[in-house]
Formats: structure tokens, C-alpha cells, sequence
């Protein structure tokens, strides 16, 4: 097309949208059109060239930009490695659109800085027009100016794709911008490039984050736990007095939708009390320190969602967290062994979080003792409603855990009946033997977990549930699934964090279960075995675990004469 009718038609299509007709352009490229007729009073008519800053006023513009260019300088190396054979030069400017530092191909050198693609080139939109690096510092936002969305004709043939970077305190320091002299026509051949450039964003307000907040508690988060440790999308920095320090501009968009407000500025978080954006105490934040298991990791935020965090340690601490408390029902499971100690420790770590725990053990290990354990150390009270999936009959079960609504079936409640799950509301809903539930109720279970409502047999409306899960398995779920007997899909929903309860055979503190199924028996009569009988039954395997138990030590306290249950009173089995 000739130069001079692609020049009218340019400049036809600007005056055309300022004037309010419709265009295809991008909402962000129109507002700064108008930006440059009416605030800026730029006209479109004008081909002007680029603008390169002298030597001494450009060195002035790099002392002040000193940290944000070293900082900055890695990144930029790495993503000029991956884009440099399709043409891109890689631009830094400072908050006011001075090019800083740059990575361009020497051999277009002369075209490069014709175009302005160079260092000390100035890109504010009040002097260069609708462009990447402008657009971006005035809207605060990541964009793409292609080609002949640039307000000066002369910057038409370039295809600029720019990102703002920010200070851990909120400020807007500079952008990133990567440019093309010459691109393909279609604006959707960016978008790729958009995303790369966000990326290497992020890592730079990373790094500068975890620099200038060395002596803070710096947490990575995540959406997912699967790459929190490879590519976090966002991250924070929480001072020693429980405040947010710092925050990179993805962790502040994240706290923006979760807080609800419009477009709130970066600095009205920095200040703001650990707690304010995150349902857990500050106080516990060092024993998220090496978490690995994504139970461990996860945190809940004030409205309920929930996201991952990989936390580090200030470098310096003035003194040593204080020492991790149990939850007083969690330390009561267990008189010494190990392994139980361990469950306790990684369970009370979890245990106010919304997070989905599934509970393995042998039949009788007393995996149901452990989940209300669980339920009554959490700070949100509620129901504890538990389910034997196995004991149900599939007749019944559907509408026993979902609820049915009046007159929806024969010999149905007229006034209807709330499910299981409804009762559960704001508690815990614990599915004990979960393995054994069939396929299809399965997939309605998944609805509601992820959903969280419920709908009721023969309802027309859904019911919004808040439930906390915990599920119990003899089996291992995973062999379930690879069996095709439980679905995958709802083994990841439930599988937050596994715990696995050990046999009784294996305990250390055998004796210590002893004096408690005694106590629990005996009905405030104290229960006593002579020394013979408590060998013999600290020598026995207990194939039943604590339910074997249970059922052993009613009968001794039935059957016995005495005061103290001897070796004659015992089963003959226990003996054998």
C-alpha cells in the first residue's frame, strides 16, 4: 500500500475514534489515542523521530535506576537467550520512560537506534505517543502496541510488548519492553511474547523483593503446589511484627480480588496485619519453614480460598520462634511413639486450614479417634458428622448423604429430610472407608467438593455447604484408583495431605494404650490387669488394633471376679 494513503488512513482512524465511532482496536489503545489528542495534544499528523537522551543526562537517569538495572540484568540475558533469533531487542526503562539498559543484535546497531529501539531513547507517551512503554507506564498494566496501534506514524512498522515492573513497596519503577522492527500483520502473533515477558517480570520482582527484604519472612505463593517451587506467581515479605513489608504486583492483584476492591492501590496492603489477608496465625508462619507435602503448605485466605506457599526465613532472627504447641485433643492421640507424634505435629500444622485429609490405617487403628481429634482442635467450631460408607446400603446411601426434598419419592418424609453432608455445614463431614462408596456416588461427592453445595434428591435448587472432609481408607485410595475401583479425579480433590495411622502391634507406647481403652471400659470403674496379664497383652499382636481391644477388655471386665484382671480371666486367644 502506498506510504501516503496508509498515512491518511492512520490518521483518519484516529480523529474517527475520537470522535466516539466504533473500531476494532483495543479499548487500551483508544484511551491512549485519546490521551495523546487531549491531554497530550499531540498531533496525529506528525511523523516524528525518535528521541535519544544525551550521554550525561542518561547517566543521571542510570544512577537512579542503579538497583532496578542490576536486578534486572539476569533476566534479561536469560529471556534474550530464548527470543533473540526472532528478531526481538529487549528494552529497560526507568518509571519515566528512559531506556536504561538494553540487549539488541549489533548487526541492525544503525536501524535499531533509527527507530528508537536503544539505549537512551525516551518513550513516555507525552513525547512518543500510543506505545508499549508509555501505554504501560500510564496504565500500570502489561500491553501490546502493534504496529499501526502506535499514535506516531513514523513507530508503525514496530510491534512493541511492554510489562511494568514494581518495587516490593508499591512503585512503579520501570518496564520491560520487548520490540520487533518488523512482525508478522496479526496482533494475535504477540500474545505468546506477552506471556514470556510477564514471566521474566514476576522473576525480576522476585528478586528484588527477597533483596531488599532480607531480614523479613519472605513467602512464595502459588495457585498450585505443583510449581510453587519452580515458578511462583507471586510472593509477599512479612515483617517481624506480624505486617506485610513488600509485595510483588501479582501477589498485590491477587489480594485485590480477594479483598473485593476496585483497583486499590499496591501500598494499601503494605502495613496491613498478616491476619487481615490470611485465616492463620502469624506466630506459627516458622513452621511452614521446609514444608513439603502441599497439606503443609497450603493456606487459607480470608475469603476462603485456599493457595500454597513456600516460605523462607528471615537470614536473621533475633531470637528463636517459640516452641510449636499442640492442640490439646491432637497430643492426647498418642503416650510417646513417633510416628504417632509425627501425625500430631503435621496435623495440627494443617488442621485450620481448607484443606482435605485422608486418614490410612489398618481396620480398628482408630482412624475415626484421630479425625475427631482433628475436628476438636480446629478454631472454627461445628458439627462432626461421620459416614461408614462401607455399613450404608447403596439403596439408601444417595439420599442419606445428599438429603432428599419433600414428597420426592415413595415413603419419602413429607416435610423432607436434610443429607448427611447438609448436617456436616460449617463442621466436618468425616467419610469413613470412603474406598467402598460405588462410582456413581463418587462423582456426586466431587460436585460438592468442588462446587460446595449440595443438591437434594428430587430438589430443584442447590444448598451451599461450608464442610471441612476427612476421609478413612483400610486401603490405600492409590492402588483404588489404579485399579479403576475409585475415581482420580476425586482422589485429588480429597488427597490434600495423607496421614497414615499405624497398626497397634507397632506403637512404642502400647502399655499407655493399655491404661486408655482400660479407663474407657471400665466406666469409672478402675479396670487393673496383675503383671502376668499385662505382659501377655503387650506381647499379643492385636490383629484387630484398638477395636480388638475394645471388645477384649469388655469381656475381662465382665467376666473377672477380682478387682484386678489376671492371666485366667484373659481370652485364650490372647494367650495362645
Amino acid at each position: 500500500m502506498d506510504q501516503s494513503i496508509a498515512f491518511a488512513r492512520h490518521v483518519e482512524e484516529i480523529v474517527s475514534a475520537a470522535e466516539g465511532k466504533q473500531t476494532t482496536r483495543d479499548p487500551e489503545v483508544v484511551q491512549s489515542w485519546l490521551r495523546c489528542l487531549n491531554d497530550y495534544k499531540l498531533d496525529p499528523e506528525h511523523k516524528g523521530e525518535a528521541r535519544i537522551l544525551p550521554q550525561n543526562v542518561l547517566r543521571q537517569h542510570q544512577q537512579e535506576a542503579e538497583d532496578l538495572m542490576s536486578i534486572a540484568r539476569f533476566g534479561m540475558e536469560d529471556l534474550y537467550r530464548r527470543v533473540n533469533s526472532m528478531g526481538y531487542v529487549l528494552l529497560l526503562t526507568d518509571a519515566k520512560g528512559v531506556t536504561v539498559d538494553f540487549i539488541g543484535d549489533e548487526k541492525v546497531d544503525r536501524e535499531l537506534k533509527r527507530a528508537g529501539l536503544y539505549i537512551g531513547s525516551e518513550w513516555s507517551e507525552k513525547n512518543a505517543g500510543t506505545c508499549g512503554v508509555g501505554a504501560c507506564l500510564t496504565s500500570g498494566e502489561a500491553i501490546v502496541i502493534h504496529q499501526t496501534d502506535h499514535f506516531d506514524m513514523a513507530h508503525t512498522p514496530l510491534s512493541c510488548t511492554a510489562a511494568p515492573i514494581y518495587h516490593s513497596d508499591g512503585a512503579l519503577i520501570g518496564v520491560l519492553d520487548v520490540s520487533l522492527l518488523m512482525s508478522p500483520t496479526e496482533k494475535y502473533s504477540q500474545a505468546l511474547t506477552l506471556e514470556v515477558v510477564k514471566s521474566c517480570v514476576r522473576r525480576i520482582e522476585l528478586a528484588n523483593l527477597m533483596n531488599s527484604r532480607k531480614s523479613d519472612w519472605i513467602l512464595r505463593l502459588n495457585r498450585t503446589s505443583e510449581f510453587l517451587g519452580v515458578d511462583p506467581s507471586c510472593a509477599i515479605s512479612v515483617a517481624a511484627d506480624g505486617t506485610i513489608s513488600g509485595l510483588t504486583h501479582g501477589a498485590h492483584q491477587l489480594f485485590s480480588k480477594t479483598q473485593s476492591l476496585q483497583k486499590p492501590g499496591i501500598r494499601s496492603f503494605v502495613g496491613k496485619p498478616f491476619e487481615e489477608l490470611f485465616d492463620f496465625d502469624f506466630n506459627e508462619i516458622p513452621w511452614l519453614v521446609n514444608a513439603e507435602t502441599p497439606g503443609e503448605q497450603a493456606l487459607e485466605l480470608c475469603d476462603g480460598q485456599v493457595i500454597f506457599a513456600d516460605v523462607q526465613a528471615p537470614l536473621r532472627r533475633e531470637r528463636a520462634p517459640a516452641r510449636f504447641v499442640l492442640p490439646k485433643p491432637l497430643a492426647e492421640i498418642h503416650g510417646g511413639d513417633e510416628s504417632m507424634q509425627s501425625i500430631a505435629e503435621k496435623a495440627a500444622r494443617i488442621v485450620d486450614k481448607q484443606i482435605s485429609i485422608i486418614l490410612e490405617g489398618e481396620t480398628g487403628v482408630g482412624k475415626e479417634y484421630v479425625a475427631k481429634a482433628l475436628h476438636a482442635s480446629r478454631k472454627k467450631k461445628g458439627p462432626f458428622v461421620a459416614i461408614n460408607c462401607a455399613a450404608l446400603p447403596e439403596t439408601l446411601i444417595e439420599s442419606e448423604l445428599f438429603g432428599y426434598a419433600p414428597n420426592s419419592f415413595t415413603g419419602a418424609n413429607a416435610k423432607g429430610k436434610k443429607g448427611l453432608i447438609e448436617q456436616a455445614n460449617g463442621g466436618t463431614l468425616f467419610l469413613d472407608e470412603i474406598g467402598d462408596m460405588p462410582l456413581v456416588l463418587q462423582a456426586r461427592l466431587l460436585r460438592v467438593l468442588a462446587e460446595k453445595e449440595v443438591m437434594p434428591v428430587g430438589a430443584t435448587k442447590p444448598v451451599p455447604v461450608d464442610i471441612r472432609v476427612i476421609s478413612a481408607s483400610h486401603r490405600k485410595l492409590k492402588s483404588l484408583v489404579d485399579a479403576g475401583q475409585f475415581r482420580q479425579d476425586l482422589y485429588y480433590r480429597l488427597n490434600g495431605v495423607v496421614l497414615g495411622i499405624p497398626a497397634l502391634r507397632d506403637r512404642t507406647d502400647k502399655s499407655w494404650v493399655i491404661r486408655q481403652i482400660a479407663a474407657l471400659v471400665s466406666d469409672g470403674t478402675l479396670l487393673r490387669f496383675s503383671k502376668a496379664a499385662e505382659e501377655a497383652l503387650m506381647s499379643y499382636d492385636w490383629p484387630g488394633n484398638v477395636r480388638e481391644m475394645i471388645s477384649v477388655f469388655e469381656l475381662c471386665l465382665a467376666l473377672s471376679s477380682g478387682s484386678v484382671v489376671g492371666v485366667d480371666d484373659l481370652p485364650e486367644h490372647i494367650l495362645n
